[in-house]
């Protein structure tokens, strides 16, 4: 009954219920534990991630990509994730791994089980299956992070251009539709001219990519010696 509380939560019913079982069980509780699918799921929640990033910021380099992985496929993501389904009621652990009131003494047996979890799908249902639960889990977390060099571009591309004089910079927006991926197309527009395209899932994305790429644009360049 448990183990079907959990699907429900994470939003996956297992065709294979003993998958799961050994996915929730840890090593200090039985020999058939969740280390082997923990390490698969290392690597399905890696390449997820990888891929939806991947898609999801086209004008990124490889650098900008691994910091905004890094931030999705921590311990403290993971550890997200397990509070959210509530994993730790759901661990079969040995004795000495709960204290007195119940509650886990280490927090990595509950981020590890999310990754079982996860190799758990993957094993039951393959990578689409594995895919979709992953992302739903993670949408939140993914919309709190933002690369670096874009989270800030809107505010410094303002500040430049108020800073020489030129003006405040706008957005055109352009919704490509409901079908398309990225979905929104942005301008950043100066007296008339386009300094940069960005685009995204959402609106605010689609602006930030832009406001980046004008920073640094021949056109900007242009403006500003234009004024010294």
């Amino acid at each position: 009954m448990k183990q079907q509380s959990l699907e429900q939560i994470i939003g996956y019913t297992f065709h294979d219920s003993s998958i799961l079982k050994k996915a929730l069980t840890h090593a200090s509780k039985a020999s058939e534990h969740l280390e082997r699918q923990e390490f698969l799921g290392d690597s399905v929640l890696g390449l997820i991630i990888s891929e939806y990033l991947y898609h999801q910021y086209p004008q990124l380099n490889e650098g900008a990509l691994s910091k905004m992985k890094a931030n999705l496929v921590c311990k403290d993501a993971l550890l997200d994730v397990a509070k959210a389904w509530k994993l730790a009621s759901f661990l079969n652990v040995g004795d000495g791994e709960r204290d007195k009131t119940g509650h886990l003494k280490s927090p990595s047996i509950a981020a590890n089980a999310v990754e079982s979890i996860i190799g758990a799908v993957f094993l039951d249902a393959g990578w689409q299956q594995a895919k979709q639960m992953v992302l739903n889990a993670w949408s939140n977390l993914i919309n709190q992070v933002e690369p670096s060099n874009l989270r800030d571009a809107k505010s410094k591309l303002q500040e430049l251009t108020q800073a020489n004089k030129l003006g405040l910079p706008s957005y055109k927006i352009t919704d490509l539709g409901i079908q398309s991926s990225p979905r929104f197309k942005a301008e950043c527009m100066l007296q008339g001219k386009c300094l940069g395209i960005g685009l995204g899932k959402r609106k605010k994305q689609a602006e930030l990519e832009a406001a980046s790429q004008a920073l640094s644009s021949p056109v900007m360049h242009s403006l500003l010696g234009d004024r010294s």
